[in-house]
């Protein structure tokens, strides 16, 4: 598309489509959900989503990176659009927006995705509302190797545009089961003999005092309430973080990381 064909009223439908998609109910019912920005498009890419659509602007192209991005799209056969720079701001979800945002469709893991081995290591996040917190959990899960990530009904949409960008790609990369039914998340767990710790603050045992050998679930919550008590009655041990000062709890993600990385490190994995 060259520039006397550049999309210049807000009105346009695939300018009206991407701004639909930051809302849950338009992504759902369009199975398609909004990536922003060159980073989160390359690893999409390279992960095989495929996407519908492309909105650019002309700074896009100011640098090699962005060039090269757009030139490799192009060649999937992708559409893309050439959008008036004022058009793209309001369209852009970022503080400094580089000027390329895609639409993507859906892609939904299952239980069956979920890679199953003597030491299946897997978080379960439950109730979980603030986006990066899901995003960043999810970044550090893929870190840290977990073979697979279950969100509860509870939990903040994955395909949240916040959520999405936290997680730096990694959500393409790694198993994310999401929106189950809390017995149908029990039954899988109970027929793969996972042991289910859940993190609390209500904890009797301390995270590094239990054994993490063989398939393992890390449990966590709502950063407010905690795990709800349900999982908590189903848990087969549930610990704590010792907290040395006056912090009364850590945020989720924090906590993710610590018991992950231990678990990691315990293992052996290293």
């Amino acid at each position: 598309m060259n520039n006397s064909d550049m999309i210049i009223s807000k009105n346009n439908q695939y300018v009206k489509l991407a701004k639909s998609l930051m809302n849950r109910k338009y992504r759902e019912k369009q199975n398609l959900f909004i990536l922003e920005g060159v980073r989160l498009i390359e690893e999409a890419v390279a992960a095989g989503i495929k996407l519908e659509f492309i909105l650019y602007c002309s700074r896009l192209c100011s640098s090699g990176r962005g060039a090269r991005l757009l030139e490799k799209i192009t060649e999937l056969g992708v559409s893309t659009f050439l959008v008036e720079e004022k058009i793209f701001e309001d369209l852009a979800d970022t503080e400094n927006p580089q000027g390329i945002v895609a639409a993507a469709q859906m892609t939904k893991s299952r239980f069956a995705d979920i890679k199953t081995k003597e030491d299946n290591l897997v978080m379960l996040i439950d109730g979980v509302q603030d986006p990066g917190n899901l995003g960043t959990m999810i970044r550090t899960a893929c870190a840290a190797g977990v073979s697979g990530i279950i969100l509860t009904k509870g939990t903040v949409d994955l395909f949240n545009p916040k959520v999405v960008r936290a997680s730096m790609g990694t959500m393409f990369n790694i198993p994310v089961v999401s929106a189950v039914d809390d017995q149908e998340i029990v039954n899988y767990l109970k027929k793969n003999r996972f042991r289910l710790l859940i993190a609390d603050v209500a904890g009797e045992k301390f995270y590094f005092d239990v054994d993490v050998d063989g398939p393992l679930v890390w449990g966590l919550g709502n950063e407010a309430n905690g795990p709800r008590t349900f999982f908590m009655e189903q848990a087969d041990e549930i610990v704590k973080i010792p907290l040395v000062g006056k912090a009364e709890s850590l945020n989720v993600a924090v906590a993710a990381g610590i018991l992950l990385y231990d678990t990691v490190r315990r293992r052996g994995v290293l």
